[in-house]
């Protein structure tokens, strides 16, 4: 995940500057290589023209040395198997948007998105959060959020009505 991120840094900072040309895109992208990168591209520049290279080959190249098909998949799987678990809903919402890279398909519009994130959460959870039709991604995260900190305050109260009524009378 590391070449992902990588390359999505590379992206970023190459739309900001407003870089067009392919050719000084790969430069740019390619001017922090070091140790094994760097040597990783100056094989693939001996064997290719970088000047007539465009960016998604390069991208193509990069991604087959430093994240493989078979990686993707497996994170697409671990995306698509997603669910809350024992995290808490932070970490759960962390998790889904890291990995939902990795399974474009399945978030393709809000809609799906926040049905693929809602159908992941706790089983304590999701049905109260179903029942609210929430078709927007931020809402859903919010009211997820808020449920979980009522049921943790509803189980801290819970726990306490239970050691009060379990300490009996008081002792004279």
């Amino acid at each position: 995940m590391v070449a992902d991120d990588y390359m999505d840094q590379v992206e970023t900072q190459l739309t900001l500057m407003d870089v067009t040309e392919d050719h000084l895109k790969i430069i740019l992208a390619t001017d922090k290589f070091s140790k094994d990168a760097k040597l990783w591209w100056k094989t693939v520049t001996n064997r290719q023209k970088v000047e007539e290279m465009s960016l998604d080959k390069f991208k193509e190249l990069f991604y087959e040395k430093y994240f493989s098909i078979s990686k993707r998949w497996e994170l697409k799987d671990q995306f698509l198997g997603l669910i809350q678990g024992n995290m808490t809903v932070a970490e759960y919402e962390n998790k889904f948007t890291s990995f939902s890279r990795f399974a474009p398909e399945m978030v393709t519009d809000e809609v799906d998105k926040t049905q693929k994130f809602v159908s992941g959460l706790h089983d304590r959870m999701r049905p109260l959060i179903m029942a609210q039709f929430i078709k927007v991604y931020s809402e859903a995260v919010e009211r997820a959020l808020m449920l979980e900190a009522d049921i943790k305050d509803k189980d801290v109260r819970k726990e306490q009505w239970k050691q009060k009524k379990g300490a009996g009378p008081p002792s004279e």
